[in-house]
């Protein structure tokens, strides 16, 4: 079958499923009209569509504070528990490729028509909502709004990625190895970032991923939150004995793991005792019982850190990841809380270094891992993720004038401070 009647077979199929999921999508248009729901309640929220596990703990954090907060996903990874999420909206057992594709984006369609009636905020990631893969994915957004609802879109990695648009060439590089089909795409996700970021109320922008936004309206480390009252420290780091070290190796390539492996290898021949457990293609579980596990986790060393580092950081490890000498770094120090961030900096060709530092300096390793889990319950829990998520629904949901833009500003963070310490 030639690419070309390929493609009119895939437009006809879509054709043909959105008729049959426009009446769940007029329906949901109807009941939202008669919903009893008004904007001076607490807004209802939900979280898409993209499976990882960030997800799950937004949702968690401010359903914690009272609200209405679900998720809802399109398919689930490997790594994935089916009760990590509330809605799983494809099927998670294979029917056929073209039964699956039928059923998936007609169930899509039907999500989103209830969704009207059930949801007031949609928070979703810059692959878009449950409608991405539908005839509808470029209209989700201005669908939602004709509806009055209020989006809030986040980065997450690849989904934020404009290749030729980012200026740091190791970055470039890192996810040309590791995602190298992403770079062919380029033109299609600046499209869709930029449309979203119109369509959006709020953008919110994180270190490295904010690289291809046109905006941000606030500028956190990272969106996602972590679990500080289940992920908690087993033992602090070993000062004496061998030195187990973590990675979390999925994704080599944009992850510089052959650098670390290579620099154990050179502290090795000189005698250290060093242990590195790769972690790869594991349950969520197990990858954190194996970094709680070691003395210092190595997260990345190409780009910023991820939710992996987070979680070593609340588990009290001392953790490794590039946080210092990029013009991205230096915005978030300046005009975020970076500075209060106790992670280890280091690039590929500096790791070796770093670590033999480390290792020289064994007898700070307790101190270390008392700052991360003290770093992470400030500006990574539950609360504080909500604090935040909080500030950004009295904006769009209350219409109170919050300064976003300056949440996290330093110097207006110490003057608050001041003000509250005054007499």
């Amino acid at each position: 079958m030639s690419v070309l009647l390929k493609r009119l077979l895939t437009i006809l199929l879509g054709i043909l499923v959105l008729i049959a999921g426009l009446p769940f999508v007029v329906a949901g248009y109807v009941r939202h009209a008669l919903s009893p729901h008004r904007a001076a309640e607490r807004p209802r929220l939900i979280w898409q569509s993209t499976p990882i596990k960030s997800l799950a703990y937004m949702a968690r954090a401010m359903a914690e504070r009272g609200y209405v907060s679900e998720t809802a996903v399109t398919e689930l990874y490997a790594i994935n528990s089916r009760e990590d999420f509330d809605h799983l909206l494809f099927p998670a057992v294979s029917r056929g490729k073209l039964a699956d594709y039928l059923c998936s984006r007609w169930m899509a369609y039907r999500f989103f028509g209830y969704s009207l009636s059930r949801y007031d905020v949609f928070f979703m990631y810059f692959d878009g909502g449950v409608l991405r893969d539908t005839l509808l994915a470029s209209w989700e957004l201005k669908l939602l709004r004709m509806a009055g609802k209020k989006i809030v879109v986040m980065p997450y990695g690849s989904d934020a990625f404009v290749y030729d648009q980012m200026s740091d060439p190791l970055w470039r590089h890192g996810l040309m190895m590791s995602y190298p089909a992403m770079g062919n795409h380029a033109a299609r996700v600046q499209r869709r970032i930029r449309r979203m970021t119109h369509d959006a109320d709020i953008v919110v922008g994180c270190l490295v991923h904010f690289t291809s936004l046109p905006r941000w309206d606030i500028l956190p480390l990272t969106c996602y939150p972590v679990d500080t009252a289940r992920i908690r420290p087993f033992t602090p780091p070993a000062t004496s004995g061998p030195i187990r070290i973590a990675h979390a190796a999925n994704h080599r390539g944009v992850k510089g793991t052959e650098f670390l492996v290579r620099a154990v290898q050179a502290l090795r021949a000189e005698g250290l005792d060093i242990h590195l457990d790769l972690i790869e293609r594991v349950p969520n579980h197990e990858a954190l019982e194996r970094i709680g596990r070691a003395d210092i986790y190595v997260d990345q060393l190409v780009m910023g850190y991820a939710l992996a580092a987070l979680e070593g950081l609340a588990l009290g490890r001392v953790v490794v990841s590039p946080v210092d000498g990029l013009p991205a770094t230096d915005l978030f120090r300046t005009y975020s809380y970076l500075d209060e961030c106790p992670i280890v900096s280091a690039g590929q060709r500096t790791i070796e270094n770093v670590l033999r530092d480390l290792i020289e300096r064994r007898d700070e390793w307790p101190q270390i891992s008392a700052r991360s889990r003290a770093f992470v319950e400030k500006r990574h829990s539950f609360d504080a993720s909500a604090d935040m998520f909080s500030a950004i629904l009295d904006r769009v949901w209350l219409g109170k004038p919050v300064d976003l833009i300056n949440f996290y500003h330093p110097l207006l963070e110490l003057a608050k401070d001041d003000e509250n310490m005054a007499p």
